[in-house]
């Protein structure tokens, strides 16, 4: 009796278990992610969500707006950087129509990036997607763009800066909706036939961008290296490691042109919820991506792009 009843006993657990079990696979496999995935996708929001309530608790009445209306951005950012690969293209332009400090934007934008894209970057370096030929150019262009850009930018009035770095999003973006169709056309070049000349010179025309305005490595780079044939997989992994050192070269010039021209309005009180905000979707991203498909995401995020940046190359500040 004692053996008979022991056996049933672990046999009654294990059902429970294995219906837990697959109930929980069976969830990540509709959403087409590993169970881990799973658990991080609902993580990331709600561990952003206590940072960014926390900061509207002990911020002043008058900044908790602004506060909550740049976390909303930030999440529209954190989407967009992890589906297709545009961070500041949306940041930006979004915290510019709140009237934050355009240099500071730019700054902010890119300090952010060299936290979240490392989290995209390590992904696609795992998986492959990443070529030495592509990434070391790409990287000393993009780093020298990256420099100089702030420096240039510190000398010229805050409202043509907002104005020009909206007018450099809303060019992109039309470049970027321009060659969407040509993405696919061409053969790719082997990995022994990379033009890394002009490679480099794609880092450093992206690298000025992004160091000026905080946005554009991804819309101009992606765009060029793909009309140079490079690898789209490897086009991406790549830049997305180049523009870990691109934004911080660009962090660096922007404290050395904010001490020779002190003339930046910072509002601290919004860094941890923008940072908050563009982790929380990280998972999400990925998922829409899935959904929707590559070409019809970077439509629509674009478009997004374009409409917040338009008031501001209008009207400025």
């Amino acid at each position: 009796m004692t053996d008979t009843s022991l056996p049933s006993a672990s046999a009654a657990k294990t059902p429970a278990t294995a219906t837990d079990q697959s109930g929980l696979q069976a969830w990540a496999d509709k959403l087409g992610v590993s169970k881990r995935t799973l658990f991080a996708g609902i993580a990331l929001p709600m561990i952003s969500f206590v940072a960014i309530a926390a900061t509207l608790t002990v911020a002043p009445a008058d900044e908790r707006q602004l506060i909550l209306l740049s976390a909303l951005v930030s999440v529209a950012a954190g989407i967009a950087v992890s589906s297709v690969g545009v961070y500041g293209g949306v940041l930006v332009p979004g915290l510019l129509l709140l009237g934050v400090d355009a240099r500071f934007v730019a700054a902010l934008s890119l300090g952010l990036q060299v936290l979240v894209v490392p989290l995209a970057a390590g992904s696609h370096y795992q998986m492959g997607n990443f070529s030495r030929s592509v990434a070391l150019p790409l990287v000393i262009g993009g780093v020298i763009g990256a420099f100089v850009g702030p420096l240039f930018a510190a000398i010229l009035p805050k409202d043509l800066i907002v104005r020009v770095i909206a007018a450099l999003i809303i060019i992109v973006g039309v470049i970027a909706l321009a060659t969407l169709r040509l993405r696919g056309l061409g053969q790719p070049r082997s990995a022994d036939d990379i033009p890394q000349a002009r490679v480099g010179g794609i880092g450093l025309l992206a690298g000025f961008s992004s160091g000026i305005s905080g946005a554009g490595w991804g819309p101009i780079g992606m765009t060029l290296l793909i009309l140079s044939r490079i690898d789209p997989r490897q086009a991406v992994g790549s830049s997305l490691v180049a523009r870990i050192f691109m934004a911080a070269a660009a962090v660096v010039g922007f404290i050395i042109a904010q001490n020779a021209v002190n003339t930046v309005t910072p509002n601290w009180w919004i860094v941890v919820p923008l940072l908050a905000g563009s982790i929380a979707p990280m998972i999400g991203g990925a998922v829409l991506l899935s959904r929707l498909g590559r070409a019809r995401a970077t439509v629509a995020i674009t478009l997004l792009s374009i409409a917040l940046a338009l008031p501001s190359l209008l009207f400025g500040h």
